[in-house]
């Protein structure tokens, strides 16, 4: 599942919905998996607010899902442009390092041959 900002309480039942479904989970299994009554499922499904934390945490965790927090000021909205273009930078960072990283090693071998290639010839007269 990709990351997913979650704005209120609505968001946050209709994504485990989402998640619940896309893993062909009944709301019966789930909480079953979860240790929650089927009940309370269905409430936070449908965006009804109070919910426990540590019953939030063990449904994220039957679902194989994760909590994480970010500031504000590192995490762009998850549908909008500059997610966009932040996921882009992350992915062409992680290319240049790549490629950095096979240049040096190019150059490495380049060095190497090069170094074989002009050493002296050995003389056997000695």
């Amino acid at each position: 599942m990709r990351d997913v900002t979650i704005a209120d309480w609505n968001k946050f039942g209709a994504t485990i919905k989402a998640e619940r479904a896309r893993l062909a989970l009944s709301q019966h299994e789930l909480a079953a998996r979860a240790g929650v009554s089927r009940s309370w499922l269905a409430k936070l499904e449908a965006g009804h607010r109070g919910a426990e934390f540590e019953q939030i945490l063990r449904l994220l965790d039957a679902l194989g899902l994760s909590l994480v927090l970010r500031s504000g000021a590192t995490a762009p909205a998850a549908d909008g442009p500059s997610a966009t273009a932040h996921r882009v930078g992350q992915d062409f960072d992680a290319m240049r390092e790549l490629m950095d990283k096979r240049q040096h090693s190019a150059e490495i071998r380049r060095r190497a041959w090069s170094a074989g290639r002009h050493k002296p010839a050995r003389s056997d007269h000695g």
